[in-house]
């Protein structure tokens, strides 16, 4: 007899695993799967389907089936891959440890291990034939693990440890719309979504997102593990997917707004200023506290200031300055915009026609994208980083050849 499939997810780093590879990597092959067997692959995909079979589709063609996750027009109630976090399996002793230890702990306040394991044995185990037993260290090791989860409380009564329910948090009605804007924009936003299911009643979300970023809740525990290390200001042991290894003095998360991508920003051996992206990392591990870490921030803040986003290096800084076109009154809107989304840099009218743009970067490349959203009003650029002028001017004509031959819009080398 075949061995009966099973559902439920016992790792969640193998299934955030495959749901980014298949799903958001995308259009894979099964047999283009090379991290494990095509049976390991095989049982890992239906599991992860029979959570999110709404938003599947598949392709079939000459090469075969690939399938990728497909989300309609409509935007979902609620990010999908939470589902993946709701899910866990468990033993048959799990499931009875769950139900009586919460059963005994409804009628009494507080009780301790001694006295719920010989509830479980009176109460419960009697009442069946050829019933198992559970020994003192078997009931402490689950509730120990409740107590971490947060479902049970640990109270030191009459000099002995005992146990109780831990008090749901109260959630508010004002305080509802803050947890459905952090469950899809923030990092943890998942423990957004587990404090809304404490709500009995379904409550519609006031949002809606222009660019929603669902793919990054895979990378949720890793996040809530950095910012864990940042507040008790210990170091990290990061291990990536291509199984590169590295120690590293975390320092901040960075989140993207243009793609959503997340990093983790810090020292390696307390000089190098770097970032990894939190998709790249499989796994962290806390190790030492570091007993000089106000001062090693203190020397990132000064860093981070010279940086358009999560691109450091040891370069000298280097000087923009951009005159862009931008008419006074009818096109005030842009000078809002530049003072919102400007960052370091410094802007200012010049005259009822130009607008100055000018900042200091280690790394100009990392703001051509904000650049290139202003081409068509660019006067001049001025830079010490001759470079990159050449760079992002060739790339500008390169892009006008595109709709017109060089003769035509008066390119000249």
């Amino acid at each position: 007899m075949s061995r009966q499939f099973n559902e439920l997810i016992k790792e969640f780093n193998s299934i955030r695993l495959y749901a980014r590879e298949f799903y958001i990597n995308g259009f894979k092959l099964r047999e283009e799967f090379r991290e494990k067997s095509l049976r390991s692959y095989d049982n890992e995909r239906r599991r992860i389907e029979s959570y999110l079979h709404q938003y599947i589709e598949s392709e079939q063609n000459s090469t075969g089936k690939s399938i990728r996750l497909e989300l309609k027009q409509q935007q979902p109630a609620a990010n999908p891959f939470f589902k993946l976090w709701q899910t866990k399996s468990f033993t048959k002793n799990d499931i009875f440890l769950h139900l009586t230890l919460l059963d005994c702990l409804v009628n009494d306040n507080l009780l301790s291990l001694t006295q719920l394991t010989e509830l479980l044995h009176d109460c419960y185990l009697s009442q069946f034939d050829e019933a198992p037993t559970f020994s003192e260290i078997t009931v402490r090791n689950k509730l120990k693990e409740y107590c971490q989860l947060g479902v049970l409380q640990e109270v030191k009564n009459e000099k002995r440890l005992s146990y109780k329910i831990a008090a749901p948090l109260p959630i508010s009605a004002n305080l509802v719309p803050v947890l459905h804007f952090f469950k899809e924009v923030m990092p943890g936003g998942v423990v957004g979504q587990f404090l809304l299911n404490q709500i009995d009643s379904d409550s519609e979300s006031p949002f809606a997102f222009k660019h929603h970023f669902i793919v990054h809740t895979l990378d949720e525990q890793i996040a809530l593990n950095c910012l864990e290390a940042i507040s008790l200001h210990c170091s990290l042991k990061v291990m990536q997917y291509n199984g590169k290894e590295t120690d590293i003095t975390p320092l901040s998360l960075y989140v993207s707004t243009e793609t959503g991508r997340q990093y983790l920003v810090g020292y390696l051996h307390k000089k190098l200023l770097t970032s990894i992206r939190l998709d790249n990392i499989k796994e962290v591990r806390m190790m030492d506290s570091i007993t000089n870490y106000p001062k090693i921030k203190q020397r990132f803040a000064l860093k981070k200031n010279t940086s358009w986003n999560g691109s450091f290096n040891r370069q000298p800084l280097k000087h923009l300055r951009v005159l862009l076109r931008v008419q006074e009154g009818t096109e005030d809107y842009l000078i809002t915009r530049l003072a919102r989304e400007q960052r370091m840099g410094t802007s200012k009218r010049l005259d009822s026609k130009t607008v100055v743009f000018e900042i200091e970067l280690i790394d100009l490349y990392a703001i051509n994208p904000f650049l290139r959203t202003f081409i068509g009003r660019i006067v001049s650029i001025e830079t010490n980083d001759n470079t990159w002028k050449t760079h992002f001017i060739n790339d500008m004509k390169e892009l006008i050849t595109l709709y017109h031959t060089p003769e035509e819009a008066g390119i000249h080398d």
